[in-house]
């Protein structure tokens, strides 16, 4: 009956496109290779040199932070797109004590204000499709702690 009535509406194939692309959409996507998986990594070829990211942080006052992201072999852009080549091009997520803050399309951000107390801070460097960047077999990635004083300068 309800075929029925969404083939006289002319939805009958819409609701089959959405029926068939929630379970591709739920099913597990898996690299045949046995490498990282193609929807969350982009891997970067061996022949080129591999990116590196150094974190450093300044404090601002007021519980913020100025983030340094020393990048070798990596340019920034704001420039996103669906599917990226695999070359080291792209921005940086930040996150702070495992929580994303902000992504960086330029080597510099502010953060914060952050809670007094020690931070961990983690950038990971990504494509222009928002894929994590693996090189030589690792995630691109950069670290650093900070103490925010329980009165912030």
């Amino acid at each position: 009956m309800l075929r029925v009535f969404l083939n006289r509406l002319g939805l009958a194939p819409c609701v089959i496109a959405l029926m068939l692309g929630t379970l591709v959409i739920a099913a597990p996507i898996v690299n045949a290779k046995g490498g990282p998986p193609r929807t969350v990594f982009l891997v970067l070829p061996d022949i080129i040199a591999p990116p590196t990211v150094q974190v450093r942080a300044d404090a601002l006052g007021g519980g913020r932070y100025r983030l340094y992201l020393d990048t070798r072999n990596f340019a920034f852009t704001d420039i996103c797109v669906l599917e990226a080549e695999a070359a080291p091009i792209g921005h940086a997520h930040i996150h702070v004590d495992g929580a994303k803050v902000a992504s960086a399309f330029f080597p510099v951000i502010d953060i914060g204000p952050l809670d007094p107390g020690a931070h961990h801070i983690d950038v990971v460097l990504r494509g222009q499709d928002h894929r994590a960047l693996i090189a030589q077999g690792a995630m691109v990635q950069g670290h650093t702690r900070l103490v925010v004083p329980d009165r912030p300068i």
